[in-house]
């Protein structure tokens, strides 16, 4: 190994001794949230074929169950992971240290209360009838300056950076950080603040479900594809040039796509008509995306081979490419008028949130944590248990809420009475608890794991051990090459 290489190694174990306490608070915070939220939404799904569960309790009751999964889920395990992953990243291409990591620390500390004081009002009722947006009023104004605190570590660093390159990854993490605040405070001021009247609060809802979906979890995961995919695999990504244009005309169209949820609804035409177009103009930009990590993947099979973060963001990639599908598909008026009121839009948006996002998460956390924790991770039977359990549920989730969607549908639009629509759906609402059983089994082996393999970092200090790269990871790659 020459001298540039050792100069290289010296300036990435600096920057993870500034990253380790921030990004490692901002996972465990996550993870249990996402254990947590795990647990919420299976309670709510098992209360759909057996309505008697926990029924007894107020603070169980499926409205306020349902709502509280969503908003820990959404923002807890959501927005903790992806700010952590993303300020790992930013550190890492800018090739600068993240500053004043304990304020960082506060910061996410801070945004983590305020949530857990938005699940304590979901649960003594205060929700709103707003997707994604259930929280109490009062804790908006809270997650708002928690988030600000958080997020402008990442333009801080950027701003010191020590590169002149500037990647793609960078490009989508700051879609994201810049595009939730503007989204968060237009829809907090239009439904809440000074609420806007009528069918206006329905595009304003579903501009912002949209909004989440598309401008914040997409370009997370993305960023982490562009980054990781290279980096595990050592194959560069074919056609690069291309990605700046697949990265303005994807969150362009993604960003006035959300009339499309609202197709058959009473707003003016034109309000689904732009999404339904805005859907369909998204293609060429999915297109030059998959272009671009289909050779890397396809020749990355043979040097990634048993890279856990590679199995993940593979299964990332191959969400990505279904859910671009899925809203094609839903941007069909005579399908969409079909399926509305039905488990296929809900499906649509868990395939975006977890097969696309949440996966892409995982595949992060397993490359950055080792690198932080200064060891490997502890137990890799509990890693396969994961990854396993996670690539069955995701599968089983997908075909039994398809199915059980599509049949919806057809008997809604029938004469079948409401209760034999029920009877007939119930073994398939089962067969997607038991999908959300085994994904919550995995997050319990994942937080574990992570507890297990983080604990190491209490007793360093200074900067993390060196964890050896696979020899894939010494080839060149387009993509943070000297990251």
């Amino acid at each position: 190994m020459n001298s540039s290489d050792n100069n290289a190694r010296v300036e990435q174990q600096e920057i993870d001794a500034s990253a380790r306490w921030p990004v490692l608070v901002f996972f465990s915070q996550a993870l249990a949230w996402l254990v947590i939220g795990g647990a919420l939404q299976l309670i709510a799904a098992i209360q759909l074929h057996t309505p008697d569960f926990l029924g007894s309790c107020a603070w169980f009751t499926y409205g306020r169950i349902s709502a509280a999964a969503s908003f820990i889920l959404t923002y807890g395990w959501g927005f903790n992971a992806g700010l952590g992953v993303a300020l790992w990243l930013m550190a890492r291409l800018s090739a600068a240290a993240l500053r004043h990591g304990g304020w960082l620390v506060v910061a996410c500390k801070a945004w983590n209360i305020t949530l857990g004081l938005g699940l304590l009002g979901i649960l003594l009722g205060g929700t709103t009838s707003f997707e994604m947006l259930e929280m109490p009023r009062w804790v908006s104004l809270m997650m708002l300056v928690a988030y600000a605190a958080m997020g402008v570590w990442a333009i801080t660093t950027f701003s010191v950076r020590n590169t002149e390159n500037v990647f793609a990854s960078q490009w989508y993490v700051f879609a994201a950080i810049l595009f939730f605040p503007w989204m968060f405070a237009v829809a907090q001021t239009m439904l809440f603040t000074t609420p806007t009247r009528g069918v206006v609060q329905a595009i304003v809802g579903a501009w912002y479900v949209n909004g989440i979906h598309g401008l914040w979890f997409t370009p997370l995961a993305l960023a982490a594809a562009y980054y990781f995919v290279p980096k595990v695999t050592g194959r560069p990504i074919p056609n690069y040039y291309l990605a700046s244009l697949g990265f303005w005309w994807l969150l362009t169209t993604l960003a006035l796509a959300g009339g499309a949820r609202l197709i058959g609804g009473p707003v003016p035409s034109w309000v689904p008509t732009l999404g339904v177009v805005a859907n369909y103009l998204a293609v060429p930009a999915v297109i030059i995306i998959l272009t671009n990590f289909f050779g890397a993947l396809r020749d990355g099979f043979g040097p990634a081979k048993g890279s856990v973060t590679f199995k993940f963001m593979f299964l990332s990639l191959v969400a990505f490419f279904f859910v671009s599908v899925l809203n094609l598909v839903l941007s069909n008026r005579g399908f969409a008028v079909e399926t509305q009121f039905t488990f296929i839009p809900e499906l649509r948006d868990w395939v975006t949130s977890y097969a696309f996002f949440t996966t892409a998460m995982f595949g992060a956390a397993y490359f950055i944590v080792p690198r932080l924790a200064g060891r490997a991770w502890h137990s890799s039977a509990l890693v396969s248990i994961h990854f396993y359990l996670t690539a069955v549920g995701i599968v089983l989730l997908v075909v039994g809420v398809g199915y059980a969607g599509s049949e919806q549908g057809r008997l809604l639009n029938s004469t079948v009475p409401f209760a034999d629509i029920t009877a007939a759906l119930k073994p398939w609402l089962m067969f997607r608890s038991l999908a959300l059983m085994l994904l919550l089994t995995g997050h319990v082996a994942f937080l574990i794991n992570f507890l297990w393999t983080s604990w190491n970092a209490l007793s360093q200090t200074g900067v993390p051990a060196v964890i050896a790269n696979p020899p894939a990871m010494s080839a060149p790659a387009s993509e943070g090459q000297h990251a």
